[in-house]
């Protein structure tokens, strides 16, 4: 169970960051994120990290999978899921270049 929700976590943030979604609506979110001049930055340095993004859909995997009165083990799936998908991606990107 716990391997599935990693995976979700990464497949999550890969979503956000990377794919364009089903009719390119996930590139036209980012688009108005990054366009938009007041939080646009911020947004932008989000979207381009692969630990922030991560820690945030652990966090949305955690509040998915789990009843809403456990929250003691909340910070432990937000550093997994930043520290999950950071790993990951690394481990893709050295097999995409060889």
């Amino acid at each position: 169970m716990i391997v599935v929700q990693l995976l979700a976590i990464f497949a999550l943030v890969f979503l956000v960051k990377e794919s364009e979604g089903p009719w390119g609506i996930m590139a036209w979110i980012r688009n108005k994120l990054f366009s938009n001049k007041y939080v646009g930055v911020f947004f932008f340095k989000l979207l381009t990290c692969y630990f922030c993004s991560g820690c945030w859909a652990g966090l949305a995997i955690y509040l998915l999978t789990k009843s809403p009165y456990q929250w003691n083990w909340a910070i432990v799936w937000i550093l997994a899921g930043g520290a999950f998908s950071l790993l990951l991606d690394g481990i893709l990107t050295k097999l995409h270049k060889e």
